[in-house]
């Protein structure tokens, strides 16, 4: 018998998360024009857009005016799409593919530690109340709720979602207005088929606001406070600062819950019965879609019992988890898992 044994790699199976589309660049069409030129700026977009996505909003500005020559060798590959010449003017669609393992390496070297660029849907409720009236706004009287999916980045990450402008779900949050911040709103979060839901309250005060944020990621919660002096609820300029400003802190927590520590690499052995065939090929899909596997191999295989050898970038709990969350209850114990 000839025993093969293979090393999985997941960067390249799952790079697609750190490929950059629809990157959009116009230059003027002249005798100075050139093509390089344009190359550069659509691998300089494309560079900002991913490192926005994946680093917090604290260390963007270490990753302004890096050199050209350095964000082309972190690239894999590009496409040029949809050239067009429109009024003297040179415009095309880039699509760029940046070098996983390379990327998170130069990220790490500025003392930073990444997240997974994953896109997430959540149940968003903003809340406007007025102190001095001891009033709550219903949804189409609040700026908030009407102007909150009105402001995005292309770098953005979280999805929301908001609720219906229904009488009930008003008088529910009107009849719990003066103790909205420990109710269990429960009521009206089930009604929609959500893990992950954040409530926000905006706190009208003449000219001051204060903003508190309840955000619930499945099991992680963060609550905080914000307050703004001297607005001007005219000012519908700043009010869109205040939205936008809200959600970089939003994705900000959204990254934390993603963070990918390349400097951990935990060793973690796996065995699972040889003859269940369906049950390694799921494990090795879930292994191969996971952003936290840097790498696994069939370490030792014999007629009873496959080990996998996975090199894993997190705490090895989210793996129990998530291998749970497929269906299989993991033993982790002892130094080689085993299922239950």
């Amino acid at each position: 018998m000839i025993l093969i044994f293979i090393k999985f790699s997941t960067i390249e199976l799952f790079a697609d998360n750190y490929t950059i589309k629809n990157i959009n660049i116009e230059e003027q069409y002249d005798l100075n024009f050139k093509k390089d030129d344009v190359i550069s700026k659509g691998f300089q977009k494309a560079f900002k857009t991913l490192i926005y996505k994946v680093v917090e909003n604290k260390d963007k500005i270490l990753f302004d005016n890096i050199p050209k020559n350095k964000i082309r060798s972190l690239i894999d590959n590009f496409s040029i799409a949809n050239e067009r010449f429109v009024n003297n003017n040179y415009e095309v669609d880039f699509e760029v593919k940046f070098d996983k393992k390379k990327l998170l390496s130069f990220i790490r070297s500025k003392d930073v530690i990444s997240s997974v660029p994953k896109k997430v849907d959540v149940l968003f409720i903003p809340i406007l109340i007025d102190l001095q009236k001891n009033e709550l706004y219903y949804f189409d009287q609040n700026y908030f709720y009407n102007n909150w999916n009105n402001l995005n980045k292309n770098y953005f990450q979280i999805n929301y979602n908001l609720p219906d402008q229904n009488i009930e779900n008003f008088r529910f949050f009107q009849k719990i207005k003066n103790n909205i911040e420990n109710y269990d709103l429960s009521e009206i979060t089930n009604k929609y088929n959500f893990d992950n839901i954040f409530i926000v309250i905006f706190y009208k005060n003449n000219n001051n606001l204060k903003i508190f944020s309840k955000v619930n990621f499945s099991n992680l919660n963060f609550n905080f406070n914000i307050s703004k002096k001297n607005i001007d609820y005219n000012n519908f300029e700043l009010l869109d600062e205040i939205i936008l400003a809200l959600k970089n802190i939003y994705e900000d927590k959204w990254k934390l819950v993603n963070k990918i520590n390349t400097s951990i690499n935990i060793p973690i052995k796996l065995s699972v019965k040889n003859s269940n065939f369906f049950l390694t090929d799921k494990i090795e899909e879930i292994l191969n879609k996971s952003d936290f596997v840097y790498e696994y191999e069939i370490e030792k295989m014999n007629s009873n019992e496959i080990i996998y050898r996975i090199i894993y970038n997190n705490n090895p709990n989210k793996l129990v988890n998530k291998l749970k969350d497929n269906g299989i209850n993991m033993d982790s114990s002892n130094e080689i898992w085993k299922i239950k």
